[in-house]
């Protein structure tokens, strides 16, 4: 059984690490980083609703952030082409959010919905996942933006509360080559999941490897919470790899956390067939290392990607 070779990238950038090497992280740095990120999610999601979701994204957009429609792309120009008489207004709140120890790598997800003009009952609906990070001024910004559609939901009120996992205990920045180090591990433990998703078939793989407090997300599926859930979104054979042919190859790159305890996986993943893509999907997987330093999934959210659709 081939399944096919994991192309893995490291995203971690020089000019941060310098600027996290004499940061803290205690608890209530973390407490403090996690408060102003959910302050910014809204702070995004008001400015989308005041003045449309192509300045709110062109704000609050990371310079190199990227964007799944539906494979990863650069997010920017997407926004950039946008038509600023756009009429729709697009809206959302976080219902989790997680920050690393060292503050500066950080997730929110939640429900999002679209009215098709201002005033207007919404349209639309569905969960969307972010990824920030901290800048070298100190503001986030979003550089990873995913997001599943599903029906209404029964309940269009107000989110009370943030779910918002404490993680490990507080852990100090690494060095740039202890960095280096954590995210070459990252690097091969992300790559050692997509075989052992070919090999045991994604649910068997993910039952094995994520928090029991995973949330997953599909499309036309409400999000799902725990361990318990991911039999009732995930069908047994997704993702396995059956005999010498097809394959399935995939495309990573990684970002972890300068305290080496929040990282992600993001990229493409192809069923190919005689050298042909037969089947392709676009994920995002966010990673948080447990209290004996094992690597667990905490989201996972993945897109099907239509055959010749941009990637």
């Amino acid at each position: 059984m081939e399944l096919g070779i994991a192309r893995v990238f490291l995203a971690a950038a020089g000019v941060v690490l310098a600027a996290g090497a004499g940061m803290k992280a205690g608890q209530s740095d973390r407490d403090k980083a996690l408060a102003s990120l959910i302050d910014a999610e809204r702070a995004f999601s008001a400015l989308s609703e005041a003045k449309g979701s192509r300045e709110a994204f062109l704000t609050w957009l990371a310079p190199d952030a990227v964007v799944f429609r539906p494979g990863p792309m650069e997010a920017r120009p997407v926004y950039e082409k946008m038509d600023p008489a756009d009429p729709a207004v697009l809206t959302w709140e976080p219902d989790a959010a997680e920050v690393a120890a060292s503050g500066e790598l950080g997730y929110t997800s939640g429900p999002y919905q679209v009215r098709p003009g201002r005033g207007l009952e919404p349209s639309g609906f569905g969960h969307y996942v972010s990824v920030w990070k901290k800048q070298s001024d100190g503001t986030w910004k979003v550089f990873l933006d995913i997001g599943v559609p599903h029906d209404r939901p029964a309940d269009l009120a107000p989110v009370k509360t943030v779910a918002a996992p404490a993680g490990a205990a507080a852990r100090r920045p690494l060095s740039p080559e202890a960095l280096r180090d954590e995210e070459a591990a990252f690097g091969r433990r992300a790559g050692k999941f997509i075989q052992e998703a070919g090999a045991k078939g994604l649910r068997k793989a993910m039952t094995a490897a994520a928090t029991d407090d995973v949330r997953v997300l599909r499309p036309q599926r409400f999000p799902a919470v725990g361990k318990g859930a991911l039999k009732g979104l995930i069908p047994a054979a997704a993702g396995r790899v059956i005999g010498g042919s097809p394959e399935r190859q995939a495309s990573y790159r990684v970002v972890v956390s300068w305290s080496g305890d929040l990282a992600c996986a993001y990229g493409t993943s192809e069923l190919r067939k005689d050298r042909a893509a037969v089947e392709t999907s676009a994920y995002l997987r966010i990673w948080r290392k447990d209290a004996s330093g094992a690597w667990r999934i905490s989201l996972d959210v993945e897109l099907p990607v239509p055959a010749g659709a941009a990637k």
